[in-house]
């Protein structure tokens, strides 16, 4: 990585600097009077010890050449990675210009061809159209890559669709536009003494752990009319002690057919999804605040949010910013996060990715290849259709995988949630409480 090879040139330099150190030392035994004195006694042996010096200096192999020689060498591969980036750079943008005039000349063939295809699409035979679906599908799941540049590409198909003449710069800008139709909202959270799942009053010792846990509170909005939808779990280990510690967990979208004149309190719809892709706060994110608010976490307190689909997106959404909590961990499941600018110092987000699951190539781009984030990619095979691979059951096995991967970022990472106390036998908890919250729209 580059970062561990600017290190490296700082090495270099550092070693230069501690050579012309030693030179100088050289140099002051040159000069020193008792050395000097010598000279009368055994003028041979002086000239000798002299000559030692000169060339243990400033000789051909002496220390202030080799400083030297070190410091070019800092600055050469600084200079190697700095083209090594300026390419990566260029290379960056010339993608981007080619996806968003893919997406440009989509957009227009959509405008231009679409009224048409739409109408054969309908014409066709049922079994003829379900069998185009699937394959489709197939398709689809087979090849992310196409499905992060198409993703990529929202902002010229935005232009290539529009009637007039105006530029659409990037995705996040399509989404944005996107989102303009839906109103935020004000958020209501409410706690919900009368709802439990069996894991909430149990301290995870598992990545894989955590991810069953988030997927029985999500489990509480099994459908789009569920009465329950919205709600999240504050899980508090050792609360009221100066150990205090809490795993929020954060499940996905609970209505995506949500369109701007459907709307109604569900906080977890398709609105939501496109704020937060866009990168812009949600009511959502503010519920999950106010609920940690009136679950009593301290402003010091250690926080590990856990969050599968959009619940994901909001957790690292609200790693990335100050927000009065000391949220130090993030694990993320089937969640796209490169919309967002990065993470403070000191924040540990791991993300799983499902190969074939569509929903974290939506924001265009791979995850940034940064200290504070772990991306993990795994596939396990199973049902070959774009829901199913979005499912939490593939997101157990390979929270399972990463539990047991002997990969130094995924121990490390590990690790760390054990160290901070997080996960059991790390630090185990004396007491585990939990609260529910229900977040809606207003």
């Amino acid at each position: 990585m580059y970062a561990a090879v600017r290190a490296l040139a700082a090495a270099f330099d550092q070693t230069g600097d501690e050579l012309r150190a030693w030179a100088g030392d050289g140099f002051r035994a040159l000069m020193d009077p008792d050395l000097a004195s010598t000279a009368l006694l055994s003028p041979p042996t002086f000239a000798l010890a002299e000559a030692a010096l000169l060339a243990a200096t400033t000789g051909p192999l002496g220390l202030l050449p080799g400083s030297a020689g070190w410091e070019a060498d800092a600055v050469l591969v600084r200079a190697a990675v700095a083209m090594l980036a300026a390419s990566d750079d260029a290379a960056h943008l010339a993608l981007e210009v080619v996806d968003w005039r893919l997406g440009l000349a989509a957009g227009g063939a959509v405008r231009l061809v679409g009224p048409a295809a739409a109408v054969g699409l309908i014409a066709m035979p049922p079994d003829a159209r379900d069998r185009l679906g699937i394959a489709a599908e197939s398709w689809i799941v087979h090849h992310p890559g196409f499905v992060q540049h198409a993703a990529n590409a929202g902002g010229g198909l935005f232009t290539g669709l529009a009637p007039l003449p105006f530029v659409v710069p990037d995705n996040r800008t399509a989404t944005a536009l996107l989102a303009t139709p839906y109103d935020d909202g004000t958020a209501v959270t409410t706690r919900r003494p009368d709802l439990g799942v069996p894991a909430d009053h149990r301290q995870p010792g598992s990545i894989e752990a955590l991810v069953e846990h988030l997927s029985e509170v999500a489990g509480l909005s099994p459908d789009p009319d569920s009465a329950d939808n919205g709600t999240i779990e504050v899980q508090s280990l050792d609360p009221g002690t100066d150990r205090a510690r809490h795993v929020v967990y954060i499940p996905g979208t609970d209505d995506l057919a949500t369109l701007p004149w459907t709307q109604d309190g569900d906080v977890r719809d398709l609105g939501s999804d496109l704020r937060s892709a866009a990168g812009q706060e949600t009511a959502y994110q503010r519920g999950i605040l106010d609920a940690m608010r009136q679950a009593g976490i301290g402003r010091h307190e250690p926080v590990l949010l856990v969050g599968h689909s959009l619940g994901g997106m909001e957790a690292a959404a609200l790693a990335s910013r100050d927000t009065g909590f000391a949220i130090t961990d993030v694990v993320t499941a089937g969640s796209p996060t490169a919309q967002l600018d990065g993470f403070p110092d000191g924040v540990h987000v791991l993300s799983l990715e499902h190969r074939g699951d569509v929903v974290p190539l939506l924001d265009g781009a791979d995850n940034p290849d940064i200290r504070e984030q772990t991306t993990v990619t795994f596939d396990d095979g199973g049902r070959p259709e774009v829901e199913a691979k979005h499912a939490y059951g593939h997101y157990i096995d390979g929270a399972a995988a990463v539990d047991a991967s002997a990969d130094p970022s995924l121990t490390r990472e590990v690790a760390g949630l054990h160290d901070r106390g997080f996960l059991e036998d790390g630090r185990t908890a004396t007491e585990v409480t939990s609260q529910f919250f229900q977040i809606v729209r207003r």
